[in-house]
């Protein structure tokens, strides 16, 4: 429920006269990690909820810069290699993401990010700095995905798409097993995945299904447990590249092998939550995270299998309710991770005997304690203050065995990073229609080691990236509240950029100096009259190095420099029609972005238009046409240089499809 539009006035014909008993819903929240409204939650912050994320044709987190313009998401070769950029901080890192992603509350490997929408209630997109309440990897920002929770009544649905790039089915079930007491909630997918390259014997298809399963028991009024287990897995053919200049044909030179791999991630988790008294309640969120995926590069006959064990515990103590001058967040926050990854020749490939086999073993524990406070010093006048201070503890052990290319080497490493993350805010409610708040906030994105090493000078540990935002934000309802508008200038200082240098194949991740980010957002959403919708959402940002000794100047790779996402949607009744139509339209606009620290590979802007149009005869039940990339636009998801050559992936082309929703 994110509320983005614009004035589409003109071409929906639609009149501004003030109508009466029109609202916006309101919006509730938990970025700040305790229920506010949004309006008087004092961060940049975007909305979307389950209808909303349908209209945009949206079932999967990669698609999720259809509802969110400033979040730049796309895929560093493939899903399992994820890239996530906001407010022009970015990674060339697959595995250090800028932006940390929970679900319900868990903490999500960065590889596993491209995963199936199920049950969604909300999706919270926190932009800037979210350092204190959720530390390492939070630097540019935070999104929480929030899965809709059973109740009494017994709930069943069946969902499913067919278009020319998926053939999906997905149901979902949910109830009280003992009313009051104990729920219970399953969701179950598959999707068949239809690639659009040419040359492959396989196409770039791909198989991704998985489940959800949880039980949530209340034994009274004050006490909530809730146990949960998901997994996923995702086979794909997807991770081959194409000339640079002519990636639009989707022509394959024919490789040794066909590229693919084997992703599974399986998460269990235990959330509880005790309501100790009237003001504060204890939360628990414990979990255990299993992530591995199997790699063959076709085109070099490269094995890269890795896996990931992330063990986590949050214990946080929370005031809840209204009425009080001061509220509080305080906690702690542990987590324990173990990453094996290995890199061996395939048999008979092209770097047979010319590569020796590698593995890597990094392991880190990371603790916190975290803590925020807001004063309602005045009826209008809020102050929050938040500090967090953690320390991580990591250690590396790599052996390269020798080849014909080089002699072996191994090296071991340890290292400790520590950060304390502070923020000040201050909330002024003008009116009964207007906020404004300003914000100075720290982020940081963890330092490390390299997976795979190139050099025994891999032995010292990559520094942390750290970030200082300052933001001025307003927040209105404006016609009576059928106009929701949030407004937010920004300045950003980056210190100690982490970005991947060398050739590809020899590649290390290192610190590059200093960098700026400035910009603005903008969000609006429109209700024209009982009957429709308008949203609108963008940025602009100049992002670039400050202070690097080769590349002075430069921009940050994978930021672009303006976003937009503007849709418009209408419900139409007509007599002996059972139910109503929903025709809604969409343009989203991705401004010009690197792909490279060099400024060499770059990919102009571009727009996509999608539509829908669905007929709801009943209350649960949908059937649509939608279209996504409805020009069929040629655009690079991604790109790369080896010497003189370069090579691109292309963006999903032109979709049409049926999809079908019953619930009942």
């Amino acid at each position: 429920m994110r509320r983005h539009p614009l004035s589409l006035a003109v071409f929906l014909g639609l009149p501004l006269a003030a109508q009466a008993a029109l609202d916006l819903p309101g919006i509730v929240v938990t970025a700040s990690k305790r229920v506010t409204s949004l309006e008087r939650t004092d961060m940049a912050l975007s909305v979307a909820d389950a209808e909303e994320l349908r209209q945009a044709n949206i079932s999967n987190t990669d698609e999720l810069n259809r509802v969110f313009p400033e979040l730049f998401a796309s895929d560093t070769g493939s899903s399992l290699f994820p890239s996530l950029s906001l407010r022009g901080i970015s990674s060339s890192d697959p595995y250090n993401a800028p932006v940390a992603v929970y679900v319900d509350g868990v903490p999500q490997a960065v590889g596993g990010f491209s995963q199936r929408l199920l049950d969604i209630e909300r999706i919270e997109l926190l932009r800037g700095p979210q350092g204190t309440l959720y530390g390492r990897n939070a630097h540019a920002g935070a999104l929480n995905i929030i899965t809709r929770q059973p109740g009494n009544e017994a709930r069943f649905g069946l969902q499913g798409r067919y278009s020319n790039l998926h053939r999906e089915i997905g149901t979902s079930a949910s109830g009280a097993l003992l009313e009051d007491r104990l729920f219970a909630e399953a969701a179950l997918y598959h999707d068949d995945i239809q690639g659009e390259l040419h040359g492959t014997r396989r196409h770039g298809d791909g198989d991704n299904g998985g489940g959800r399963f949880a039980l949530t028991l209340t034994p009274n009024d004050d006490l909530r447990l809730r146990l949960s287990y998901s997994r996923d897995r995702l086979t794909s053919h997807e991770e081959h590249y194409l000339p640079f200049h002519g990636y639009s044909r989707r022509d394959i030179v024919p490789a040794w092998r066909e590229s693919s791999y084997t992703r599974r991630v399986e998460t269990s988790s235990a959330t509880l939550d005790w309501m100790l008294n009237d003001d504060w309640t204890l939360t628990s969120v414990s979990a255990y995270q299993h992530y591995r995926h199997s790699r063959l590069l076709g085109d070099f006959g490269l094995l890269h299998p890795e896996q990931e064990r992330s063990s986590s515990q949050e214990l946080r103590l929370g005031s809840n309710g209204e009425g009080r001058r001061w509220d509080a967040t305080f906690g702690f926050y542990w987590q324990e991770r173990e990453i094996h990854a290995r890199r061996s020749v395939a048999a008979g490939g092209p770097y047979d005997g010319f590569l020796g086999a590698a593995d890597s073993r990094i392991d880190s524990t990371e603790k916190a304690l975290f803590g925020e406070f807001t004063w309602h010093f005045d009826p209008r006048w809020d102050l929050t203050l938040g500090l967090r201070h953690s320390r991580e503890d990591a250690d590396t052990h790599f052996e390269q065995q020798g080849s014909l290319l080089g002699a072996g080497f191994a090296y071991r490493g340890s290292d400790r990073f520590t950060s304390t993350t502070p923020k000040v805010a201050v909330g002024f409610q003008a009116s009964d229609e207007l906020r404004l708040y300003a914000l100075a906030s720290e982020g940081f994105k963890a330092g490390g080691y390299n997976r795979i090493g190139a050099s025994t000078a891999d032995a010292v540990a990559f520094d942390p990236e750290r970030s200082l935002n300052l933001e001025v934000g307003a927040k209105a309802t404006l016609f009576e509240h059928r106009l929701r508008l949030n407004a937010t200038l920004y300045w950003m200082r980056i210190e100690d950029v982490q970005q991947f240098v060398g050739p590809v194949g020899m590649q290390s991740l290192q610190n590059m100096g200093e960098a700026r980010s400035r910009g603005a957002e903008l969000a609006l959403d429109w209700l024209p009259d009982e009957d429709t919708r308008v949203r609108l959402a963008g940025s602009v940002n100049d992002s670039e190095l400050t202070d690097s000794t080769v590349r002075q100047g430069n921009r940050l790779a994978l930021a672009p420099r303006s976003s937009l996402r503007l849709s418009g949607e209408r419900r139409l009744r007509w007599d002996g029609l059972p139910g109503e139509l929903v025709p809604s339209v969409g343009f989203s606009y991705v401004g010009q972005h690197y792909f490279d620290v060099d400024n060499v590979l770059a990919q102009g802007g571009y727009g996509l238009f999608d539509a829908r149009l669905a007929w709801r005869p009943a209350e649960g039940y949908e059937l649509a046409l939608y279209g996504n990339n409805l020009s069929d636009k040629d655009y690079r998801s991604y790109a790369y240089a080896s010497g003189a050559s370069a090579f691109a992936q292309a963006g999903a082309g032109r979709e049409l499809g049926l999809d079908l929703k019953l619930e009942f």
